[in-house]
C-alpha cells in the first residue's frame, strides 16, 4: 500500500512540474518582441502591446486580450525608432511634465533586458518619436484606457 501511494505521489509530482514548466515556457517573451506598457491611471485601465518584428501583435486592454496585425510601414517606423534610441533606459524624460492626477497615465517600452522611462513624457526627439509612434499603434489596434467602471483589470504580467 505505501509503494502505490509513494508511486502515485511521485507521478503526481512529475505531471506538476510538467504543468509548471509549461506555464513558465508561455510566459517567455521572445528578445525580439517590444512590449509598450500603459500604466492606466486613477480612472482608467492600462493596457499592453506585444509588437513582434513581422508586425503581427498581440495586446490586452480593459476590454480583454486581442491579435493583430500592423502594417509593414508602421512596423518598420516603430522598430527603426527603437533601434535609433537604445538604450532604452537612457532616453531622458521632460522635467516638469504635468499630468492629471485622475487621468495621468504613464508609457514605457520594453525590449528584451532594455526598458524606457516614461515616453508621454519625452525629453528629446528619439523618445518623441517612441511616443507618436506609440500612439499610431494604438490607434491602429483600437487600443484604449477603459474606464475602470466599463472595464476587467489587466491580468499580472509574468516576466
Amino acid at each position: 500500500m505505501n509503494r502505490l501511494f509513494s508511486k502515485n505521489l511521485l507521478g503526481l509530482a512529475g505531471i506538476s512540474f510538467l504543468f509548471c514548466l509549461s506555464q513558465s515556457a508561455m510566459a517567455l517573451v521572445r528578445s525580439d518582441v517590444v512590449i509598450i506598457v500603459n500604466s492606466g491611471s486613477t480612472n482608467t485601465i492600462g493596457y499592453r502591446i506585444y509588437v513582434s518584428p513581422s508586425g503581427e501583435v498581440n495586446y490586452v486592454d480593459g476590454k480583454g486580450s486581442n491579435r493583430g496585425k500592423l502594417s509593414h510601414k508602421l512596423t518598420e517606423k516603430f522598430f527603426r525608432d527603437v533601434k535609433i534610441a537604445e538604450p532604452l533606459s537612457n532616453l531622458p524624460v521632460k522635467l516638469g511634465c504635468a499630468k492629471s492626477v485622475s487621468f495621468g497615465t504613464t508609457t514605457s517600452i520594453r525590449l528584451a533586458d532594455q526598458q524606457s522611462q516614461d515616453i508621454s513624457c519625452p525629453g528629446n526627439g528619439k523618445a518623441q518619436r517612441l511616443d507618436n509612434d506609440v500612439i499610431a499603434i494604438a490607434k491602429a489596434l483600437n487600443v484604449v484606457n477603459v474606464p475602470k467602471s466599463q472595464g476587467k483589470p489587466l491580468p499580472p504580467q509574468n516576466f
